[in-house]
């Protein structure tokens, strides 16, 4: 699903990564369907207290939750649905955030279902019906988080100026 070429290769230093892996400055879609962005955060090894987080971009809603029915719960961050246009009502990709990833399965075969943080059910649009009874088995339920601050309030440089003479006086 992701490919690139070789003169998009990004010349890493060896030391600071991992032996075999490549790193590469553009990848491109080889199929216009849902992928995955999946943030888990990792604890360093050699410090427990230094916690930083991974992204990794995941090609079919399978390897997603197959991948975060491995993980601790709480170590995953986020999941976006990247939507591609033919799914979309302005015709470009876009975006939905998840908050649950089921496996669902009835007498017509197995498929991957997800509720957005609106609390709206869908899967990838590339599922068959599945006929009734369908049993649904919840993989992952990433709790909301509390909303972070998002303007902070920066002082005007007159304001810092008036500051700096009231200190000095």
């Amino acid at each position: 699903m992701f490919v690139s070429q070789p003169e998009f290769e990004f010349p890493f230093p060896p030391g600071l990564t991992h032996p075999g892996s490549q790193h590469w400055r553009v990848v491109e879609l080889t199929l216009h369907a849902p992928w995955f962005l999946l943030s888990v955060e990792i604890a360093d090894g050699e410090h427990p207290d230094c916690r930083i987080t991974r992204t990794l971009c995941i090609a079919w809603d399978t390897d997603l939750a197959e991948l975060v029915s491995t993980m601790e719960p709480n170590r995953v961050k986020g999941i976006v649905c990247m939507m591609p246009a033919w799914q979309s009502a302005t015709g470009q990709w876009t975006s939905r955030e998840i908050s649950e990833v089921w496996r669902c399965r009835s007498a017509t075969g197995h498929s991957i279902a997800l509720v957005d943080t609106a609390g709206e059910r869908f899967d990838g649009g590339m599922v068959s019906d599945h006929e009734q009874p369908i049993e649904r088995d919840l993989v992952l339920r990433i709790e909301p988080t509390k909303q972070r601050q998002r303007h902070r309030t920066i002082p005007s440089r007159r304001t810092r100026r008036a500051k700096a003479r009231k200190v000095s006086a």
